[in-house]
């Protein structure tokens, strides 16, 4: 390639690397929490303020999140939750959504420099990647964690290929054969590095996501299929690289769930839990709300349409990623490399997808995983498809095509992260918080002003089930406030926040609880003299507020 033509794929990749960044983090406050994130958030307040870290074996997921939080809050001086904002907090999936867009150039040589350019661009441009990389889960960490991970796991294959090739040329007649790949040179540095990092990193996805399993098998499987040089390596070989390799992440997980040797039974529970999961991941008990059929995630991903009618699709990905499975099978447009890549992402895509597919809990951020190894894979049928055509004006006809239709998915990522980011229309937006809530929350600052309490007011917060998230988040400044799945046997806040299934009895708790003569009259608080009023949480889950009169009369 000429320099003209160097600079110019230069300025192109830095045009897309510059609007994948600004789709991530821009306006990352411009959504209400999900409870899921406040539920992380609340979290990291524990670790960010006392320098602890326990693992729950029944929710919350691994540490890998709040540890990668802890340096951006110190770097903008957040010492506590009070201090720390949204921002902070959403930055870090941010950071390693855009890490996961330059990614597939560590597999430039594997992929060919139009399939990486093409990984590249779709990978910055998917709504889904977009969306969740915008999300303080663990979703973004354990995507970018597993790409990194078949990123060692290649760079060893290649290691011990090259080593078998070297004892290859140096056997004689006269010494016989050499083995594929001597212990002595297996063991060279530059292979035990790439095993420790493979390690490290199956630790770390260890210690994000327990779905973690689901990806480090379906990568085992592709690898002993689509990379012959591995099976060269012999069955006792292969235990020895894989005992060290389970041992390197066993260690790291261990490391990180112990809450650095804080809780050494957490490390235990990290393994016990799969017991829990394989209940939820079944739709048991409360679950079973997220089950739904084995072809939802290609219609969250493909064939959305939501109640308003807006048409959401990555149809773009899916349709270059069939164009990659086909030219795997068929053997044409791609080199003996991307072949072997092919075949790897192929398999390594397809496991994960039928394996999520078949488990009846499902959301839609569970779809990363396979989503980006499609992406991969449609990089390479971008790269199959251009390399069959020898026709120029049918090549440029075909690059304008696709062209147009990256602009058209980068659109709909825009539209999915900026303008319909807490819309039921956006497929990506699951159980989301309802903007009203903020609404409610702007009322309670309003009271605690105006009564001159401020931090001080003294909340309750009823929900069944503790169904009261991302509230905790919300209303963090508040000292005096109490959280319950029932009426508790406490005396009545100034404030009561409650569902409408348990109007009737939070109210007969706040009239019969205090004794007689010192018990005091509730009225249904609203703005703008809207009472009764109700907020939703999100849809159809609804919340009210009871105020004490004598506080509703001074914020008059």
């Amino acid at each position: 390639m000429n320099q003209h033509g160097t600079w110019g794929a230069r300025l192109l990749f830095g045009a897309v690397l510059l609007a994948a960044a600004a789709l991530r983090f821009a306006h990352l406050h411009n959504r209400p929490m999900h409870a899921d994130e406040a539920v992380h958030a609340i979290k990291f307040g524990h670790l960010l303020e006392q320098g602890c870290y326990r693992y729950d074996p029944h929710e919350f997921h691994g540490p890998t999140l709040n540890y990668a939080t802890l340096p951006v809050a110190w770097l903008c001086g957040s010492r506590t939750l009070l201090e720390t904002a949204e921002w902070q907090l959403r930055i870090v999936p941010a950071l390693f959504g855009l890490l996961l867009v330059l990614m597939p150039l560590a597999l430039r040589k594997q992929l060919g420099d139009v399939a990486c350019f093409a990984a590249v661009v779709l990978t910055a441009l998917s709504p889904a990647m977009v969306f969740y990389s915008r999300y303080y889960i663990q979703e973004m960490l354990l995507v970018a964690l597993g790409f990194a991970a078949i990123v060692a796991l290649c760079r060893f294959a290649e290691e011990s290929h090259r080593l078998s090739l070297e004892a290859e040329t140096h056997s004689s007649p006269r010494t016989g054969p050499m083995p594929p790949c001597p212990w002595a040179e297996l063991l060279r540095p530059r292979a035990i590095a790439w095993l420790a990092a493979l390690g490290v990193l199956l630790g770390l996805m260890h210690a994000t996501k327990e779905t973690c399993l689901i990806a480090a098998v379906s990568m085992c499987v592709a690898a002993a299929v689509a990379r012959p040089q591995l099976r060269r390596l012999g069955l006792l070989r292969l235990m020895v690289i894989a005992g060290i390799v389970l041992f390197v992440a066993a260690s790291i997980s261990a490391i990180l769930i112990s809450g650095f040797g804080q809780n050494p039974r957490g490390v235990i529970d990290s393994y016990a839990t799969y017991l829990t999961y394989l209940g939820r991941a079944g739709g048991a008990g409360s679950e079973g709300q997220h089950v739904y059929p084995f072809y939802q995630y290609l219609h969250w991903l493909f064939a959305w349409r939501g109640p308003g009618g807006t048409l959401c699709s990555e149809a773009l990905i899916a349709c270059l990623a069939v164009v990659g499975l086909v030219a795997v099978v068929l053997r044409f447009g791609l080199s003996p490399a991307q072949a072997s890549a092919a075949r790897f992402f192929a398999i390594y895509s397809l496991l994960m997808t039928s394996v999520y597919a078949a488990i009846p809990y499902k959301t839609p951020w569970c779809a990363l995983g396979f989503l980006h190894g499609l992406i991969i894979l449609a990089g390479l049928g971008t790269a199959a498809l251009l390399g069959c055509l020898r026709n120029k004006l049918i090549r440029c006809a075909v690059v304008g095509a696709l062209v147009a239709a990256a602009v058209q998915l980068g659109w709909q990522a825009h539209r999915a992260s900026f303008i319909y980011a807490a819309h039921p229309d956006n497929p990506y937006v699951y159980a989301h918080t309802s903007p009203q809530l903020l609404e409610l929350v702007a009322e309670v600052h309003r009271i605690a002003e105006r009564s001159s309490l401020g931090s001080e007011l003294y909340m309750q917060v009823i929900c069944a089930q503790d169904d009261y998230w991302p509230l905790p988040w919300y209303l963090r400044h508040y000292r005096n406030i109490g959280w319950y799945g029932g009426p508790p046997d406490a005396p009545p806040g100034l404030l009561v926040i409650t569902q409408p299934k348990l109007e009737e009895e939070v109210v007969e708790y706040l009239y019969t609880w205090p004794k007689p003569g010192e018990r005091f009259q509730y009225v249904a608080a609203g703005p703008a003299g809207q009472k009764p009023h109700q907020w939703e949480l999100r849809p159809n889950v609804f919340l009210l507020m009871y105020l004490r009169r004598d506080i509703s009369e001074l914020c008059q």
